[in-house]
């Protein structure tokens, strides 16, 4: 069954089960590195709206013979029962005027090549093999519910702003969120691991490295465009280092003492986005350079 048909089939379930109380149909989003989600979406007959529900891992699951589609079909009407009325209470003032909207501005980086088509929609600015763009998150949601929209041209126009103001206003606001979260990788590591066994090395990089991210862990590779937090790490780290792009939301420093050359880290990157990271959260293939002296970061390989 192909992945259509399967929706469709989804589709016809939970309308079933929602009967009079719910609209729902199925929709596309286009997501990052030109990936298409398929999904479920519901609405109320006075038109306010709730959750949009992804199918792509329930297709995965019912393809690998783990989950029915009955089963499915619940699932997926019960998340949109449950979230039904999030739009009832959600603040959509932040996509009309600027004034509610600037305190909710943030920015995230993603890959400017995989990113083509998005970034004929949006406004960004180009950073190394990277672009910034941004999204504005709303509120009024229920506990545990986020809600976010990347902010586009026509957004741009309501607001009468450029992208200038757009990036400043980011960049303020990444540290209203709070400070960047630095730490060990070994200690990451060994803090998951059994106490029983504390000489347990598996998995420890051999190399000393450090995990950069910020504090709520979500598109963290943001915090390469905070230069008082690069030359912080410089400072601590007491030279130049290596950003290693783990993915959205993490970078990997490491100190450049010129143990592991800068092509051989770039083939590890490439290799572990093709087997480890999914493709909608991979950044880039390429390693970066933060050169302590120049106070600069730049692609190294």
């Amino acid at each position: 069954m192909r992945m259509e048909e399967f929706a469709e089939e989804v589709l016809k379930e939970v309308t079933e089960k929602a009967g009079d109380r719910l609209s729902v149909q199925t929709v596309s989003a286009n997501k990052n590195n030109g990936i298409t989600l398929t999904g479920i979406t519901a609405s109320k007959h006075e038109g306010k709206g709730g959750a949009c529900i992804y199918l792509n891992s329930y297709y995965k699951g019912y393809c690998d013979g783990q989950i029915t589609l009955d089963w499915v079909a619940e699932d997926v009407y019960g998340k949109l029962m449950e979230h039904s009325g999030d739009l009832d209470s959600m603040d959509m003032r932040v996509l009309l005027d600027w004034e509610a909207a600037k305190g909710r501005i943030h920015a995230k980086l993603i890959n400017r090549e995989m990113n083509r088509e998005l970034l004929k929609r949006v406004p960004y600015r180009e950073f190394l093999d990277l672009a910034v763009i941004y999204y504005v998150t709303v509120g009024g949601l229920s506990e545990g519910v986020n809600g976010a929209f990347t902010v586009s041209d026509q957004n741009m126009e309501v607001w009468r702003k450029d992208e200038n103001a757009l990036y400043q206003m980011a960049v303020s606001n990444m540290r209203l969120d709070g400070k960047p979260v630095f730490e060990d990788m070994e200690k990451i590591i060994r803090s998951m691991m059994p106490e029983e066994i504390p000489d347990f090395t598996f998995g420890i990089p051999k190399f000393r490295s450090y995990v950069l991210t910020n504090p709520k862990k979500v598109f963290g590779a943001v915090e390469l465009l905070d230069g008082n937090t690069l030359k912080g790490i410089g400072d601590e780290l007491g030279g130049d280092f290596i950003v290693l792009p783990s993915s959205l939301h993490e970078s990997i420093i490491i100190p450049a003492d010129g143990s592991v050359s800068y092509q051989e880290l770039a083939d590890m990157v490439t290799e572990i986005n093709r087997n480890e990271v999914s493709i909608v959260e991979r950044l880039s293939d390429h390693v970066y350079l933060y050169e302590r002296g120049e106070g600069v970061l730049r692609i190294a390989a």
